[in-house]
């Protein structure tokens, strides 16, 4: 029998990430938080749409089972925030913008994979350190404003379009 490895997405937030196809919490300790179905949908709907907020009656919208009442979804929220701490500290940037709605902060990064530490008894096969180069710390050559920039474009754009269609 032959196993394959297959990628799942992940939002990284500083000390949590967020798999919405297995609705898993994993925490840097290594402590593993299972959301319910509606948990992680709405998770994942705020992290597709992180920095902005969203209203909570847009939010029982999208994910709520059609058999689901206003007061469920409010449970279901209130039970997401309980989980958003970790040992008494609030972990995931899931917060409530007063009477606006609920927003996430953007994830550090979407991963394909979670990424394993050395302390996984797995071998290192990342290459060896490049000499770095004076030309690469030439301001002008950097990516990261430009490419910062066509995210923050492509979430407005993203975020435009969807309201269009609703």
């Amino acid at each position: 029998m032959m196993t394959t490895k297959v990628n799942t997405r992940c939002y990284r937030f500083p000390e949590v990430d967020f798999e919405p196809e297995s609705r898993t919490l994993y925490w840097m300790d290594r402590a593993i938080t299972v959301l319910s179905y509606e948990e992680s949908r709405m998770l994942e709907m705020l992290c597709y749409y992180a920095g902005e907020v969203l209203s909570s009656r847009t939010l029982f919208k999208q994910v709520a089972l059609p058999d689901s009442s206003f007061a469920q979804h409010q449970s279901v929220v209130t039970s997401l925030m309980a989980k958003s701490y970790r040992n008494g500290k609030k972990c995931l940037p899931f917060d409530v913008v007063g009477e606006f709605g609920f927003r996430v902060a953007l994830p550090q990064q979407t991963f394909a994979q979670r990424p394993t530490t050395p302390a996984d008894n797995q071998p290192d096969l990342s290459p060896p350190p490049a000499t770095k180069s004076p030309a690469l710390s030439d301001p002008s050559l950097s990516i990261s404003k430009p490419l910062t920039t066509l995210i923050t474009i492509a979430f407005i754009i993203i975020g435009i379009a969807a309201l269009l269609t609703q």
